[in-house]
């Protein structure tokens, strides 16, 4: 098992929105970029004690949310994940904790990556933010991947793709938006499922789904477009995020 997961109490407009850099030739679709990952470095180093017979769940702020330890390929990463207080009874959406950390010395760990780049940020609000870990780049070694969904008709899914460069440090790989879009982990890859609409389809009801691989070829992610089939024949599955 890659990670060591633990899970404390509670806790696309007409396509595909990618956000993409330059086409490879070689690659098949265009390359995801990371320009937009809802993840930032912070402004200032906070390092935190995680003792090895410590739980991941002491770096919660709030004790509430979801935590691992990930064994990626070039070493270990911490991830938490906690949500803060709605903003009413209605409304599910609430500001999001993210914190990816480092490994810095003797149980010391120093946040790489964040949602709150500044410690006074509240945080960006989603309906729901989820952690899953998974092999993304085909190598057999596990990326953490964060999915961000919004309230609204929408369901915007917005996903960072992380992993760690050659010194051991956490980075977002590649970001991606997907408009009502669902996405699974799959043998490798990353598979996604956008709908497709014809200018007169409501919003509930598009004509096509649209599936989509994410693939890592030449050192970065490529969409690989799929085919787009009939609504009613489309077998999409519960999604990762």
């Amino acid at each position: 098992m890659a990670s060591r997961r633990l899970r404390v109490a509670a806790c696309a407009a007409l396509a595909a929105v990618w956000i993409v850099a330059p086409v490879s030739a070689s690659a098949g679709g265009p390359f995801l970029s990371a320009d937009d990952a809802v993840l930032r470095e912070p402004v200032d180093s906070v390092v935190r004690v995680l003792e090895p017979f410590q739980g991941c769940q002491v770096l919660l702020d709030s004790g509430e949310g979801d935590c691992a330890v990930v064994d990626t390929a070039n070493g270990q990463l911490v991830f938490i994940v906690e949500a803060g207080e709605r903003f009413d009874n209605v409304l599910v959406s609430r500001p999001w904790i993210v914190r990816i950390y480092r490994p810095v010395g003797d149980d010391q760990w120093e946040v790489a990556l964040a949602t709150r780049p500044q410690g006074n940020d509240p945080g960006p609000v989603y309906a729901d933010v989820k952690a899953e870990v998974g092999d993304v780049t085909g190598d057999g070694e596990p990326e953490l991947l964060v999915g961000y969904r919004s309230e609204g008709t929408g369901q915007i899914l917005d996903v960072d793709i992380v992993g760690t460069a050659d010194n051991g440090a956490p980075v977002v790989l590649a970001a991606m938006q997907l408009y009502k879009g669902t996405a699974k982990i799959k043998h490798g890859t990353l598979v996604t499922w956008t709908p497709v609409y014809r200018r007169a389809d409501a919003n509930c009801c598009p004509t096509w789904i649209r599936r989509d691989v994410v693939r890592f070829v030449d050192g970065g992610f490529a969409v690989d477009p799929g085919p787009k089939v009939p609504t009613k024949q489309a077998n999409i599955p519960p999604g990762d995020f």
